[in-house]
C-alpha cells in the first residue's frame, strides 16, 4: 500500500467520523475537527479494522495524536512494519 493510499484512507475515516472535510493534514483533531474522546477511540478502532493492524497499547492513547498528519504517520509506520514482516 502506497503512502498516498494510506493518507487517503486515513482522511476518509476521519471525514466520516467528523462529518467535515479534511483539507489540510495539519488540522488538529480536537480543536479544528471537533473530535471528542469517543470519536478518537473510534478512530483508533477504525484504523485497526481498515488497515488490518494491531496498534501497540502505547499508541492507543488518543490524545497523543494531535493532527491528521500524526494519524497518517502512525498508520504508515504500522503498515510498513506489517509489509516488512510478510516479505
Amino acid at each position: 500500500m502506497s503512502e498516498i493510499e494510506i493518507k487517503q484512507q486515513v482522511v476518509d475515516i476521519i471525514e466520516e467520523l467528523c462529518v467535515s472535510k479534511v483539507e489540510d493534514t495539519e488540522k488538529t483533531l480536537v480543536d479544528d475537527l471537533a473530535m471528542d474522546s469517543l470519536r478518537l477511540v473510534t478512530l483508533l478502532v477504525s484504523i485497526e479494522d481498515n488497515f488490518e493492524i494491531e496498534l501497540d497499547e502505547s499508541d492507543m492513547i488518543p490524545f497523543l495524536l494531535n493532527t491528521v498528519e500524526d494519524v497518517i504517520n502512525l498508520v504508515t509506520k504500522y503498515v510498513h512494519e506489517k509489509t516488512r514482516l510478510h516479505i
